[in-house]
């Protein structure tokens, strides 16, 4: 399944490395994820944070992002105005996430609510949460999946 993983997933595993839950569900499953260019810079911001999370800070960065295919704004550059126009209603930060799943047609993978609520009421795109995510690889019906994240974050 290809998807796009929202950079608070990714950081998950930078700080618990292979022990995290994120790691655990790309490990299990054939995923194929993908991340805007603006997640380097998110990383960059916090690194020091980051480097403060315990040992192995590099090994646990290169896990991370050896994971992810890390996608240069010029491939989805013609999404970001109407990405923009769809974020700006929750969160203009999430633009380039928004903008690069509507490019490949494919889901978001990020736990931030507002992103979810918004996606599930619009139907402009797809953002699961990890439970949503881990019933749909299970092979749970897509519309029960939408139904429930309908009712978890109305």
């Amino acid at each position: 399944m290809r998807i796009v993983v929202d950079s608070s997933q990714l950081f998950t595993v930078v700080i618990s490395g292979g022990g995290s839950k994120v790691f655990s569900i790309i490990e299990k499953y054939d995923l194929e994820l993908f991340t805007p260019e603006e997640c380097l810079q998110e990383f960059k911001k916090h690194e020091e944070k980051f480097r403060k999370s315990g040992g192995e800070f590099e090994s646990r960065t290169l896990l991370a992002f050896s994971l992810v295919h890390v996608v240069p704004s010029v491939f989805y550059e013609s999404s970001i105005s109407e990405a923009y126009r769809i974020a700006a209603q929750f969160d203009e930060k999430d633009t380039p996430f928004v903008a690069l799943a509507m490019k490949l047609n494919i889901p978001v993978w990020t736990n931030d609510k507002g992103m979810i609520k918004h996606g599930i009421i619009s139907g402009e795109y797809l953002a699961l949460d990890t439970a949503a995510l881990e019933g749909l690889l299970e092979g749970k019906n897509l519309d029960d999946i939408k139904e429930a994240l309908r009712m978890k974050y109305r």
